[in-house]
């Protein structure tokens, strides 16, 4: 229990979050979080789901805050001086049509600075930005799934046409799956993309993710009407080794 717990702190330790893991047989549930504290009360874990337990809490405090570097890369959480740079991805007809499904925005007006609101709402939302110069390039959001019997996270993401066909989507995309299933030990990830987005669903079968299945007229497509979801899941493997 103690190495379980030491691990998991140096995780947090590592990520600048200055949070206590600790014992409670006073809590009266299994586990409560907070981004201060930790607590479990182990009499109500049954030893094979305490790590899982504690993965959970620890995912709940670090994912909001993480920042993940790659070689040329920074994804960080999003801010309110990202919006200008937001625009180069959502001005864009076809990355819109297919990756959101509504219109392109055609200036940042109102209804863009209430979407910039809601981006900011999100706090498993990640920029995808320059490490050399703070520009932001596209973005991906990762979004909480309670409908498997797994602890699962479904993600999308979107970079900006300038910027694409130059490994940035792929790059961006690989380091947030490593971190989620190796560091943060979760379960399984989720994704989806329409047939015509060949890119994405390239770029899911490179990064190992295997076809679940179609989500019959899952997507509105503004053209199209409603068509089909194809999803694609990439489990954790057991002998993935810690950070």
């Amino acid at each position: 229990m103690n190495e379980l717990i030491n691990r998991y702190y140096g995780l947090l330790r590592k990520y600048g979050m200055d949070t206590s893991i600790s014992i409670s047989r006073e809590i009266g549930r299994k586990i409560m979080v907070s981004e201060k504290e930790i607590l479990l009360d182990d009499e109500r874990i049954p030893e094979p789901e305490l790590e899982s337990c504690i993965a959970y809490a620890v995912r709940q405090v670090l994912l909001p805050k993480i920042e993940i570097e790659t070689e040329r890369l920074l994804l960080r959480p999003f801010r309110m001086s990202d919006s200008e740079d937001c625009f180069g991805f959502l001005n864009d007809r076809e990355d819109c049509y297919n990756d959101s499904g509504f219109e392109p925005f055609k200036e940042m007006d109102e209804e863009y600075f209430q979407l910039m609101q809601k981006f900011s709402q999100q706090p498993l939302r990640k920029m995808i930005v320059f490490k050399e110069t703070g520009k932001v390039i596209g973005t991906v959001n990762i979004m909480e799934v309670s409908d498997r019997a797994v602890e699962a996270y479904e993600i999308g993401y979107c970079v900006s046409k300038a910027h694409q066909r130059k490994g940035y989507g792929y790059e961006a995309v690989k380091a947030v799956c490593d971190c989620l299933l190796n560091t943060l030990r979760t379960d399984m990830l989720i994704a989806g993309a329409i047939e015509k987005n060949t890119v994405s669903l390239h770029m899911l079968q490179k990064l190992g993710f295997s076809f679940e299945g179609t989500r019959t007229k899952g997507f509105y497509h503004p053209v199209d009407g409603p068509i089909d979801l194809l999803y694609y899941v990439l489990e954790r493997k057991e002998e993935t080794i810690y950070d």
